[in-house]
């Protein structure tokens, strides 16, 4: 969670997260602001915790703006949903080729006119694929959590769970 200070009182202003399955291979788009004193919104686009593109976008002509934090909402906003369009379009997937291997999409087609509408996977969905040792390894960073928490509580979750599990498993 990020703070943007604006006059007398500060307020907060959480990113965004969305876990999207496209061609049958599952990424992580995180959005979020680094607040007032570097302002810039930064999108990335993950799979399996790597960062395969970034946008950022400065918002430094905005900060006198009376409604800073609606203002910047609204270039998240615009920023996040940009990003999973570009992914959705295809406009990633020769860089997806190049980080992952030729093989890297499940469906081996090369164009956008199959895939799904543009819709986050959640938690249900994961877990109703079946899936094998390695997919389950190049999952998409932060799968499963609830996508309005800011990437130091994803990441605290995911370590704690991962604790737990290992706990588990030593007994």
């Amino acid at each position: 969670m990020k703070v943007i200070c604006g006059g007398s009182k500060p307020t907060m202003l959480s990113g965004f997260n969305t876990n999207y399955r496209y061609r049958g291979v599952l990424f992580h788009v995180q959005t979020e602001d680094s607040g007032r004193g570097n302002p810039h919104v930064i999108t990335h686009l993950f799979h399996g915790g790597n960062i395969l593109a970034s946008q950022k976008r400065d918002y430094s002509d905005k900060l006198q703006a009376k409604d800073l934090e609606g203002e910047v909402r609204k270039l998240m906003e615009g920023q996040h949903k940009a990003m999973l369009h570009a992914l959705r379009a295809g406009d990633h997937d020769g860089l997806i080729r190049e980080r992952l291997g030729e093989d890297a999409f499940r469906d081996g087609g090369d164009t956008a006119s199959t895939l799904p509408p543009l819709e986050p996977d959640g938690p249900e969905a994961a877990a109703a694929d079946a899936e094998t040792p390695k997919e389950r390894l190049s999952r998409a960073f932060g799968e499963g959590v609830v996508s309005q928490k800011p990437l130091d509580e994803v990441v605290l979750d995911y370590l704690v769970e991962n604790a737990r599990k290992r706990k588990r498993g030593s007994k």
